[in-house]
């Protein structure tokens, strides 16, 4: 480099620092899920297709309002793992886990996942979704999922669309209250194929629970997975997986003093 001519040093002192102002922008007045609806959260769409499995015809059947309640949608992109077996059962073990999950019932969500691949493709692939809400004022607001779904989705061996029941042990707002109601035993048992399938009860010859059971909730996902170019050390292969979750989730919201839908 050459020396800086005396014109240069002295245009270099004549410099001084000042502060520009930004252009004005509005924060972001809407929710990336819906419009604002006060006083209760944001309906997810396409849910009806749930209506028929978790109330059958010929039970009572929610109002349009309470299919708006009960909807849920979640969106989320994070990371995955493959793994070997728990069993001799298993194929492959799949781990999930992201921080940027967004909700109709929780702005912000952090999500870990694990799923199982069969050995045997007559079996039903399993796992467990849970999600973490961290926009409730209490501990343990957990929405669990368990997921099931026959073989034949798979992607270069992996599902790509699964159902789900929701778990009774889900906490905080979500936590279930009605285990003492008629014929909560019969969920999600009766509504749930031997292939891990979704299915009314009564298509089933079973019987169905009750209405007003608060823990019942049915729905699917859909996973797709973007693998790595040089995979986790260690790990049977990594990447980045986007996961959609819709359905219906009759929870009170009796056990969250946040709950606007309820209370």
């Amino acid at each position: 480099m050459h020396p800086l001519a005396p014109s240069h040093r002295d245009s270099r002192r004549r410099c001084r620092p000042v502060l520009e102002g930004l252009e004005s922008r509005d924060l972001p007045t809407s929710h990336p899920l819906g419009p604002a609806l006060p006083g209760r959260h944001y309906p997810a769409p396409d849910v009806q297709q749930f209506v028929p499995i978790l109330y059958p015809p010929g039970t009572p059947q929610p109002t349009p309002a309470e299919v708006e309640r009960e909807s849920f949608v979640a969106k989320a992109v994070g990371r995955y793992t493959l793994g070997p077996p728990h069993f001799d059962t298993q194929s492959l073990t799949i781990h999930g886990y992201g921080k940027s999950a967004t909700s109709n019932l929780s702005r912000g969500m952090h999500f870990q996942f694990i799923l199982f691949e069969p050995k045997d493709p007559s079996q039903p692939v399993t796992g467990v979704m849970n999600f973490l809400g961290f926009n409730f004022l209490q501990n343990g607001t957990q929405f669990i999922l368990d997921l099931s779904g026959p073989t034949g989705t798979e992607v270069d061996g992996l599902p790509t669309h699964l159902d789900w029941t929701h778990d009774s042990a889900s906490g905080g707002p979500s936590a279930g209250n009605g285990a003492a109601l008629p014929a909560y035993g019969n969920f999600p048992t009766n509504y749930v194929t031997a292939s891990g399938t979704l299915a009314s009860p009564l298509s089933q010859g079973l019987a169905p629970t009750s209405v007003v059971n608060w823990n019942a909730g049915v729905g699917d996902a859909t996973f797709q997975y973007i693998p790595d170019k040089h995979p986790v050390r260690g790990s049977l292969g990594s990447g980045t997986v986007i996961l959609v979750f819709r359905g219906l989730l009759n929870y009170s919201g009796a056990t969250s003093t946040l709950d606007k839908a309820y209370n």
